[in-house]
């Protein structure tokens, strides 16, 4: 069974909020990606959705999701699971939020303009 070392995970930078590439096909997996975001306080992910599920659990920090205009707290510990076709977008809280994402292969991130786009940690 591969294991990806930490230091050999990529590293992306998305308008400053940091995106380490886990799991992906690149890096041996076959079925799903993995990825770990570090946001700063008051960092904001953009509002997409994707054509799959996404699934992600807070390991630090807290933020508010906003799936399909609900607002939800989260905090360490929560896990957040969106449907595919569910549009949202996440603001980082006070500390900031450090969080692991899943989801199958392939999937793509379709932006609020409607251009869909296969983020680099996915390749």
């Amino acid at each position: 069974m591969p294991v990806l070392r930490s230091e050999n995970a990529p590293e992306f930078d998305v308008d400053g909020i940091r995106v380490r590439g886990l799991a992906s096909p690149s890096r041996g997996a076959h079925e799903t990606m993995m990825y770990r975001v570090v946001m700063s306080p008051g960092d904001e992910l953009p509002r997409h959705h994707h054509d799959h599920e996404e699934v992600f659990h807070v390991l630090s920090g807290s933020l508010l999701a906003v799936l399909d205009g609900e607002e939800h707290s989260v905090a360490e510990g929560d896990t957040v699971m969106i449907p595919p076709g569910v549009p949202h977008h996440s603001v980082a809280g006070e500390d900031g939020a450090i969080f692991l994402a899943a989801t199958p292969t392939g999937t793509s991130m379709i932006r609020a303009d409607g251009q869909r786009v296969q983020p680099p940690w996915a390749e």
